[in-house]
């Protein structure tokens, strides 16, 4: 095998490990052995390991010295500290977009999050979810205020897992950001923010039942 096709295979190897990240396979904490990702997809060990290497670099998962890697975990301040700065940056980007800004990417991004179907796995519809809120930051036309969002869109992705059981159904989540959209293409600041508000504290809400109080440890 050339260093080429090897680097290949890992990358096949994190995509599908992100994805089953994403999906909620692995609860937050679970260890994600080198050895065990080998075995489970046939892969060699060294190939796992650089997968798995990848996904510590990315933020999917955490490793401390002489211990095998582990799914991220967050304590509740993580997630308060999470949203509080989702609403600084999607606040923003939504009065931009009130203002008139160009809503072709928002309205793609809703139409393929359309196609999602109900029994499609909750992966497909965290992403179609992280899609469109990253369309509505693009659309504000801010290079600074999209890399501030980059840097917290794995932690957002992580937590999506969590919300699985808020969704039974991809439907309710899918209306729900077409009634953002909506108010977006109004220019109503004040709706639009009033829903995007509603929105994103619901989700909050329900990630605080699902994470136990413990204290904020440095990532």
């Amino acid at each position: 095998m050339t260093i080429n096709e090897a680097v290949t295979v890992a990358d096949a190897v994190r995509t599908r490990l992100e994805r089953s990240l994403l999906a909620g396979d692995y609860p937050a904490g679970a260890q994600l052995k080198d050895s065990h990702v080998a075995e489970k997809l046939g892969v060699a060990r060294p190939t796992a390991r650089v997968a798995v290497q990848g996904l510590i670099a990315d933020g999917f998962l955490e490793r401390e010295t002489g211990r095998s890697a582990r799914v991220r975990r967050f304590s509740a301040q993580d997630v308060a500290d999470i949203f509080r700065v989702r609403r600084l940056i999607e606040f923003e980007a939504v009065r931009s977009v009130c203002q008139g800004a160009d809503t072709e990417q928002i309205r793609a991004s809703l139409a393929r999050f359309t196609e999602v179907r109900d029994d499609q796995d909750w992966e497909t519809a965290a992403q179609a979810d992280m899609a469109f809120h990253a369309a509505v930051v693009a659309a504000a036309d801010s290079p600074r205020l999209s890399r501030l969002f980059q840097t917290i869109s794995t932690e957002i992705r992580l937590l999506m897992a969590l919300l699985h059981p808020r969704y039974v159904r991809v439907s309710p989540l899918h209306d729900e950001h077409t009634k953002l959209l909506n108010a977006l293409i109004a220019g109503n600041p004040d709706e639009a923010l009033q829903l995007w508000a509603a929105h994103l504290d619901d989700a909050e809400a329900f990630l605080g039942t699902r994470i136990p109080e413990e204290p904020a440890r440095e990532h």
